[in-house]
């Protein structure tokens, strides 16, 4: 009877592993597929990469990253504009120095390899964008909201992609991201905290350390 058992357990678990496998192919993107990309498993929303991928050694150049901003409804007869909740040429600047350096900690020098700042020298160029992004309150301090507290300091889609030197995509990646999540423990009724400059950049270093540590994992 316990032969029976036992049997009957191995022919379970092969069955579940079967059909978590086809799952997973059958979760393949569309785009992915047609590119040769293979989804990994990764605690990111999304990661696909080349067969056998390897970037040991390559050098990678980082495109200016985008940012797509959700459509924001503001209170009728507020003096905030939906600009006034977006990067400015400064911030934008400061983001890609950030996205940079995070990177190359998180990602790229793991893999002996490196950011390099002629595209031309490349053997990888590196796609980031910022989608449905929204900032928790305007980064610039306004005369009358010396003091605003939020529940999160911005909330964004991260995706990205690399291409080799002919164009093709290699590795794909996307993941939802509420950054500075859990910052508000700490606050008023553990709820909310004071919304800065200089919180917003911290919980954006720490959160792109996140993903990007997540990605290196995916890869390995």
């Amino acid at each position: 009877m316990q032969k029976i058992h036992n049997k009957f357990l191995s022919l379970l678990t092969l069955s579940i592993a079967l059909l978590a496998g086809c799952a997973q192919q059958a979760a393949v993107h569309p785009q992915d597929a047609e590119d040769g990309l293979q989804s990994r498993q990764s605690g990111l929303d999304r990661v696909s990469a080349a067969f056998a991928f390897d970037l040991s050694g390559a050098r990678v150049y980082l495109e200016p990253v985008t940012v797509a901003y959700r459509k924001r409804s503001l209170d009728l007869g507020s003096p905030l504009r939906a600009e006034d909740y977006e990067l400015d040429e400064k911030d934008m600047a400061r983001l890609q120095e950030l996205m940079g350096e995070v990177l190359s900690e998180r990602f790229l020098t793991p893999r002996q390899s490196e950011l390099v700042a002629d595209k031309a020298e490349a053997d990888y160029v590196m796609q980031l964008d910022l989608s449905r992004f929204s900032l928790g309150a305007p980064l610039d301090p306004q005369p009358w909201m010396w003091r605003v507290y939020t529940d999160q300091s911005a909330y964004g889609v991260l995706s990205g992609e690399l291409l080799d030197r002919d164009g093709n995509a290699v590795m794909r990646f996307s993941d939802r991201r509420d950054i500075g999540e859990n910052f508000g423990s700490l606050g008023p009724g553990g709820r909310f905290e004071r919304f800065t400059s200089i919180t917003f950049w911290n919980d954006m270093k720490v959160d792109m350390r996140r993903a990007f540590a997540s990605l290196d994992k995916s890869l390995q």
